[in-house]
């Protein structure tokens, strides 16, 4: 009921980017060319990694800009969309960009700090609710004033690629990898690590808030605020993500699988035109999970 109301059309209320009264759209939280690229590639249908059973057409959407705050994200959309997420998608392994890469990784993961603050009713009881808020804050003012953030201002973009092989138990990693998208707040039991998390297609964001330590690994996916240049495939080794990855993984495979119904419903799609299915990325994906990495 909660995600049919959050669908609805557009409405007055407060703009979670300016803080101004107005017309809010009912914004979608990974943008719109994602969504169509998976769909086109594959995947008819998005499901949220926790709610496998909630189909949705268009992606999650919740009331939250407003048409300008709609229209400044959607110019480094377009941006990344041009320079970073077709040009790797068509296998170009160098890439440089400008400003716009930083300014949509922190709305990007700002998005998710506000899914979350929405769909996770007991955030607010959470050890770390008060620096995701702290968190945010920073991050709404860099985004609508360009006050740079002094304390998480850290973000890195890991391009993942097909699974040649893995020496894991795990199944189901190519398709996580390269087809799953996923929106969530990593965190541990001993209160030391903390992290807001985005992943779509090839794509994994991910701003560390607090942590032990590791990071000195990450430069290979660190993003400068004014320009760098990724060189694909990147060399490094994080033990958090390690860790986060073999976790979720294997709770998407051995507890979030779809219900029988919603699998048969899968089924159908499938059996309209299974060689086009086959063919397509999702299709080689399945494949490859499947046969060439079954242990």
């Amino acid at each position: 009921m909660r995600l049919e109301l959050w669908r609805m059309g557009n409405m007055e209320g407060t703009c979670a980017l300016y803080r101004t009264e107005g017309e809010l759209r009912n914004s979608h939280i990974l943008p719109k060319f994602i969504i169509k690229h998976s769909k086109k590639t594959g995947s008819k249908y998005q499901r949220r990694v926790v709610e496998p059973n909630v189909r949705m057409q268009d992606g999650i959407k919740i009331p939250l800009l407003s048409p300008k705050g709609e229209q400044e994200f959607g110019k480094r959309e377009k941006w990344f969309a041009e320079n970073i997420f077709h040009p790797y998608l068509k296998s170009k392994y160098k890439l440089p960009y400008n400003e716009n890469l930083f300014y949509f990784a922190i709305s990007l993961l700002w998005r998710t700090i506000h899914l979350e603050l929405r769909m996770d009713k007991s955030l607010s009881e959470k050890w770390h609710y008060q620096l995701l808020l702290d968190c945010e804050k920073e991050w709404r003012d860099f985004l609508s004033v360009s006050m740079f953030p002094r304390n998480h201002s850290s973000c890195y973009l890991w391009f993942t690629d097909r699974v040649e092989f893995h020496t894991t138990e795990l199944e189901g990693v190519d398709y996580y990898m390269t087809r799953i998208n996923d929106l969530t707040i990593i965190s541990n039991p001993e209160k030391t690590y903390l992290a807001i998390y985005a992943k779509f297609n090839r794509f994994i964001f991910f701003s560390v808030l607090k942590s032990p330590g590791g990071e000195d690994n990450l430069t290979a996916l660190a993003i400068n605020p004014i320009r760098g240049t990724y060189y694909i495939p990147q060399q490094f080794n994080y033990w958090a993500l390690s860790e986060f990855l073999t976790n979720r993984i294997h709770g998407i495979s051995k507890h979030n699988l779809a219900s029988e119904d919603q699998q048969e419903k899968i089924y159908e799609e499938i059996a309209k035109d299974p060689e086009a299915f086959w063919e397509s990325d999702a299709g080689q994906s399945l494949y490859n999970d499947h046969f060439n990495l079954k242990k």
